[in-house]
């Protein structure tokens, strides 16, 4: 994006000048990936940042260049930004700023462009909202303080609250003078985010905590505004029922509700109202069962509520912070947030540079992250790309020891086949599964395309089909990476064109450049009668969407499923969690079978 802007209002306040250098440590999931510095300068007609950020994310190099110039008491006066905000998404801006009493910035900018921010808010006089080039307005709301031990003595930063520099709400922490201590937010990836000031570091686990705190305050603040509009006893009537069995559906359906369940549920003169209790008219609407989304992250508190309006009442995150997964967990089950009822997967990644803190080198290590998960109560382990090949049998055997079940990627250097002769009960992500169904190929040549009738595919399906394997195939997450960079993502997923400005900014940046998306979307075209065939052999196929579109990409998971050959009932039965029933876990989960 490339914008030159002018704008003229009155400019009063000054800005007292900041530190002239300095660096940021930054984090994914709490472990270090890279840095950002930053340094000020004179020059003829006033000052000059530049920041550099450089970090390294499951192999891949993201750079960002900014440079800021301002008069000598701070008013911006031209923002030029350029390289990547994430893995996914490039900046390439350009804006002028003339007498404006507006800040220049991009969504997702760096931490020291922030702290610009942040100064020329307090220079203001802390106004309600602050407006922004070359789009939208940010607001700092002050949620309290966090004492910090240093060298020099206690320092004291207050936290903040964020809108308007990304989708959801940022936590940050400042200095009565306008240093940018660290913020806590998701990213341009929707990634768990950290950001700490050189000299902070050993305080990171502090800001964690205190972001989860202020977001879940956040969800009990809505979760008491938003009240359900029945509970306790009462009937739906007149609605068309598609009850997920595989029956027809029933027009003119009556549903009993008692205590918040289901007592009874059918056609009308079958299921009697009984007499005295509320009534919700539900003619010319349909009811389906609760969805379950299998494959979620929810690294902001924003996610649970989304997935609930969008008819998601069971979701399953397979990789988060442990501090957030929980905390959203228990204040879900406890009535203090609106959301899904979460199923939790551990992450365990190898060590020592891994996704996250939760790394394993070692078999003692591999058990150690087991037990963690399974004393904080989670359901299942799940496996990530760079855990040794060797380690899996053990991270599985621990997990099944202790009544848990274990998914994930295949780490590198084995196949899907040694995966699950290792242990693994699940898969996540169709590919994996594509890759064991041709014969191999040589170094950096193409795979042929899958013939369903050869060998290959016709071992594969019944080595899956024999151990049971559950799969989630993440088929609105491949589509989103598979897109044309260069089309609107809206065009693919129409939910995206429903997305707040902040979110559709990332994922309108998704996808593939032209010649790969061609390639890409071939590929996704390809595997979606495959995911079908492998479901018509018996293949537990679980729907899960990786995210993308909060509230609407479940809805685009079972419509790709459906391309691919599933009835329409078959889509909604994969998303009920018929298939994902082993009995440890739905035991431990609290739920019956």
């Amino acid at each position: 994006m490339t914008a030159t802007l002018f704008l003229a209002l009155a400019l009063s306040a000054t800005n007292p000048p900041p530190p002239d250098s300095g660096r940021f440590t930054l984090y994914k999931l709490q472990h270090e990936v890279g840095g950002e510095t930053f340094s000020w300068v004179s020059t003829a007609g006033g000052r000059m940042l530049t920041t550099r950020w450089a970090f390294r994310y499951l192999g891949t190099d993201v750079r960002l260049e900014t440079t800021l110039e301002t008069t000598e008491d701070g008013r911006p006066l031209h923002l030029r930004s350029h390289g990547q905000t994430s893995t996914l998404t490039d900046i390439d801006l350009d804006v002028r700023v003339e007498g404006a009493r507006s800040f220049p910035i991009h969504r997702y900018p760096p931490l020291a462009l922030e702290e610009a921010l942040f100064r020329y808010w307090l220079a203001h006089g802390r106004p309600r909202t602050l407006p922004l080039v070359p789009a939208g307005a940010a607001a700092f709301e002050l949620r309290g303080s966090d004492t910090l031990a240093s060298p020099s003595g206690p320092v004291v930063p207050k936290r903040y609250s964020v809108t308007g520099l990304l989708w959801g709400r940022q936590s940050l922490w400042a200095a009565d003078d306008g240093r940018l201590i660290a913020v806590v937010n998701g990213d341009a990836e929707l990634d768990r985010f950290e950001g700490v000031r050189e000299g902070f570091e050993s305080h990171l686990a502090t800001f964690v905590r205190g972001a989860v705190r202020d977001g879940l305050a956040d969800l009990a603040v809505q979760a008491r505004a938003v009240r359900p509009i029945h509970e306790g006893d009462y009937a739906i009537t007149g609605a068309r029922l598609v009850d997920g069995t595989g029956a027809p559906p029933t027009a003119d359906a009556v549903i009993v509700i008692r205590d918040g369940r289901i007592a009874a549920a059918g056609a009308r003169g079958a299921v009697t109202v009984p007499q005295g209790m509320a009534v919700v008219d539900a003619r010319g609407q349909t009811v389906i069962p609760g969805l379950w989304d299998m494959h979620v992250h929810f690294e902001q508190v924003e996610w649970p509520a989304a997935q609930l309006a969008a008819g998601v009442t069971t979701a399953r995150d397979v990789g988060n912070e442990l501090e957030l997964a929980v905390g959203l967990r228990d204040a879900i089950k406890d009535g203090r947030a609106l959301g899904p009822r979460l199923l939790l997967a551990g992450l365990i990644d190898g060590a020592p540079d891994g996704l996250g803190v939760q790394l394993a080198g070692t078999p003692d290590e591999a058990r150690a992250m087991v037990r963690r998960y399974h004393d904080a109560g989670f359901q299942q382990i799940k496996v990530y790309q760079s855990v040794p090949p060797a380690l899996v049998s053990v991270i599985a055997a621990e997990a099944h020891r202790l009544g848990m079940t274990v998914t994930g990627h295949v780490p590198t250097g084995m196949n899907a086949f040694q995966f699950v002769e290792a242990g693994a009960d699940q898969i996540n992500h169709i590919g994996f599964v594509l890759a064991v169904m041709t014969p191999p190929t040589a170094p950096g040549q193409p795979r042929r395309p899958i013939d369903l009738a050869s060998t290959e595919a016709q071992h594969a399906i019944a080595f899956l089909r024999e151990h049971h394997t559950v799969l989630d195939p993440t088929l609105a997450r491949s589509e989103q990476n598979a897109h044309p960079k260069d089309s609107l993502f809206s065009v693919y997923e129409p939910g995206a064109a429903k997305a707040p400005p902040e979110l559709a900014e990332v994922l309108n940046a998704s996808g593939s450049p032209d010649t790969v998306a061609r390639r890409r979307m071939a590929w996704l075209a390809r595997a979606l009668p495959i995911v079908n065939a492998l479901r018509e052999a018996g293949i537990p196929i679980v729907a899960g969407t990786d995210l993308v579109v909060p509230g609407h990409s479940i809805a685009r998971e079972l419509e790709l499923e459906v391309q691919g050959g599933f009835t329409p009932m078959q889509a909604i039965q994969a998303a009920r969690g018929k298939m994902y029933r082993p009995a440890p876990l739905w035991r431990s989960a609290g739920f019956a079978p």
